[in-house]
Formats: C-alpha cells, sequence, structure tokens
C-alpha cells in the first residue's frame, strides 16, 4: 500500500465520524417535523380490550402492565361508537384490571377495543354536561373559525385553548366550574384543528401564528360585551395564551390565566423527547441546528419563559410530576421567575394533561378560587 493511499484512508476514517453524525442528526430531524411540526389528523387507535362487563364495574385488558399502570383513575374510554366514564380501580391481575363504569354513550360489549382519553367526557357541553350552549363563528385572520359559547351573567369572560391535535373536548373537564360561576366562556377552535382553515405551511407552530386566533376570539368576547378575560391553555394552548399576552394589544384585557401543562418551551421539550430515547445531547444540538435550517424553526421565538417579566396578569399553573410529554421543569421555572403572580399546583403522578384525572376535586376547588378572585 503507497503512502499516498494510505493518507487518504486516514484522512477517509477522520471525516467518518462526521458524516455519520450529521446523517443521524438529520434523520432525526425529519423526525421532528413528522412528529412535532407536521398537522396530521389521525385516526384512533383501540387496543384497551373488553373482557368483562357487569352493570357498574368493566374488566380490561391492556397490552401491558406499564400501560395500565399509566392511566389515572378518572378517565373516559372510548370506542367507534360509543363512550363510557371509568373511575377507581376495583382489582388489578396482570395486564387485566376491573374498574369501576359509568355508561355515557352508545353500548359496550365483551370483546370490544377501546381508548382511554384523558377529556373524560363525550360530545359537547350538552351531551356531558347537560350546559346549555350555542355554536357560534368569528373571523380569524385565515377564515372563519368556530367556538362553543356558553353564556352566563358575568362581565369576566373565560376562553379555552386545547392543545396540539386535541379538540375542544380538552375543556370539559374544567368547564362546569366556569358555567357554575355564571362566567360567560367561549371553548374555541384555532387553525389546523379538524374542519377548520389550516395554516399554510402545513406545520404547527406552538404558538407563533395561532395566537392570532386567539386574538380574533377574545375580539368576539370584547365584542359581546366582556369587560375581562380570563384564559385558559392546555399544553400547547399555553404557548398560544403566552405569545398571545406578549404580542396583542388586547392582552390589557386579561384579567386572569390558567395554564394546565403548558408548553412554554418547544426547545426543551424536544430535549426531553430526545433523552427519552437516550439521544446523545451533542446529537439533539446539531439535529435542532438542522431543524431550523431545513424547515424554519426558531426556537428561541418558542421559549416564552423568557419573556415571563411582561406578563401582569395572575396565573394558576397546574402539572403532573409524571409528565413525560413536557417537562414539569418548564412550570417550575416559570413559578419560580414569576413568585409574585404564579400559583403553582403539581399534581403527584399525574401524566400530561391529567392533573384533574388524578383529584378532579381537588383541582376544580382551586380553579372556583381562583376565578372568584380575578373575575370582574
Amino acid at each position: 500500500m503507497t503512502r499516498k493511499r494510505l493518507a487518504l484512508i486516514i484522512a477517509g476514517l477522520a471525516v467518518l465520524p462526521g458524516v455519520v453524525v450529521f446523517g443521524i442528526s438529520w434523520y432525526y430531524s425529519v423526525q421532528i417535523e413528522d412528529g412535532v411540526l407536521r398537522v396530521k389528523h389521525d385516526p384512533p387507535t383501540y387496543e384497551v380490550k373488553v373482557v368483562e362487563l357487569e352493570e357498574n364495574q368493566v374488566k380490561l385488558r391492556f397490552p401491558t402492565e406499564e400501560e395500565l399502570r399509566n392511566e389515572p383513575e378518572k378517565m373516559g374510554i372510548e370506542w367507534d361508537v360509543g363512550y363510557a366514564g371509568v373511575g377507581e380501580t376495583l382489582d388489578v391481575d396482570g395486564a387485566e384490571a376491573l374498574r369501576e363504569y359509568t355508561l355515557l354513550d352508545g353500548e359496550l360489549v365483551v370483546g370490544e377495543e377501546v381508548r382511554f382519553d384523558k377529556f373524560a367526557y363525550p360530545g359537547d357541553p350538552a351531551m356531558a354536561h347537560s350546559i346549555t350552549f350555542q355554536e357560534i363563528k368569528f373571523a380569524s385572520p385565515l377564515g372563519e373559525l368556530t367556538a362553543w359559547q356558553v353564556d352566563g351573567s358575568g362581565e369576566t369572560w373565560v376562553i379555552f385553548v386545547h392543545g396540539k391535535g386535541a379538540s375542544r373536548r380538552e375543556a370539559l373537564r374544567m368547564l362546569p366550574v366556569v358555567e357554575g360561576k355564571e362566567l360567560p366562556s367561549l371553548v374555541i377552535t384555532y387553525r389546523n384543528d379538524t374542519g377548520a382553515p389550516e395554516d399554510p405551511s402545513g406545520y404547527y407552530w406552538y404558538g407563533l401564528t395561532e395566537w392570532e386566533d386567539l386574538e380574533a376570539a377574545a375580539r368576539y368576547a370584547l365584542d359581546n360585551g366582556a369587560t375581562g378575560l380570563v384564559m385558559v391553555g392546555y399544553s400547547m394552548g399555553g404557548g398560544i395564551v403566552a405569545n398571545f399576552l406578549y404580542r396583542s394589544p388586547l392582552a390589557g384585557q386579561v384579567v386572569g390565566v390558567i395554564l394546565d401543562s403548558p408548553m412554554l418551551d418547544l426547545d426543551a421539550t424536544v430535549d426531553m423527547a430526545a433523552e427519552n430515547r437516550n439521544l446523545p445531547a451533542f446529537l439533539t444540538t446539531i439535529t435542532k441546528v438542522i431543524t431550523s435550517f431545513r424547515f424554519g424553526v426558531d426556537w428561541d421565538a418558542m421559549d416564552y419563559l423568557d419573556r415571563a417579566s411582561e406578563i401582569s396578569a395572575p396565573v394558576l399553573l397546574f402539572h403532573g410530576d409524571a409528565d413525560e410529554k413536557v417537562p414539569v421543569s418548564i412550570s417550575e421555572r416559570f413559578a419560580e421567575s414569576r413568585p409574585d403572580l404564579v400559583t403553582y399546583e403539581v399534581f403527584a403522578g399525574a401524566p400530561h394533561g391529567g392533573a384533574w384525572n388524578v383529584d378532579s376535586k381537588r383541582y376544580e376547588a382551586v380553579v372556583g378560587e381562583f376565578v372568584d378572585r380575578v373575575a370582574r
């Protein structure tokens, strides 16, 4: 072997690790584009099987024992043509659990495959709670959007903003508390929801663009008698609310904010997902740089904690310490940065968006006290 050929081989081997790292990072940037940014409305999958059924009890077989343990006590189960509420776990045998059960819609039979649902109630306010509402429309920058409007005698309106890929049903757990306080409310849709106008990019932007739809809903409320607003944001909806507070001229009308498992820092959220995949930190950093270059992601712009000093309204903040989607450290940082405004409620054992499901009585009591304090 000549010295020249040997030198070329050594040089190639020196370059190879960099090429491999770049290739892996390029691959994971595609994963971020597909799993984090791209709008998709995949059909639900049903993987939990009904093996026994009595009037008030149902025995369910989970794919694994770990999945059984991950489900809070107060949940919904849904299938193609029905919905039920499930409560206390009465017995566990391997991957099977016997739980309290209440049929809410349709018919459930042994052998049916179901899925667990944290939103806990089916349909709309009338079906879930016998709450009278109307479906209204409001104009947004991308076109017409819809909302459930629940009337009330109060002058402070509550606006609910669901999380990424979710639906308005996410608000059905908190809605009875607000309705019980006689406060009008809007449970809104926004761009990229099923049936709503699509963002031209085909992506979710975690509040960077969606805040304009929330502003349109706020304007509707103010035009229809609201003198103050309480914003409720779940998960990505928390980022939408935060950017509204920073960007909208209507932010001064907000008298209170309720955030549940808020995604206030997409960068940190992606870091946690990478850690869960055992991806080295340096590889995650390179992946995010490539993602910025390929897909136009501005990570700094989606770190809403950087501007927390600008928030002036009281904030009620919920997060579960078992959240595996949005780091609880985000809420901890937020609470520590604004102790003058933030009331922070941590729920032990609660998964992402599942604080209510772990302890609904405590959750609703805290919401009621907060609303009493801030509503005009």
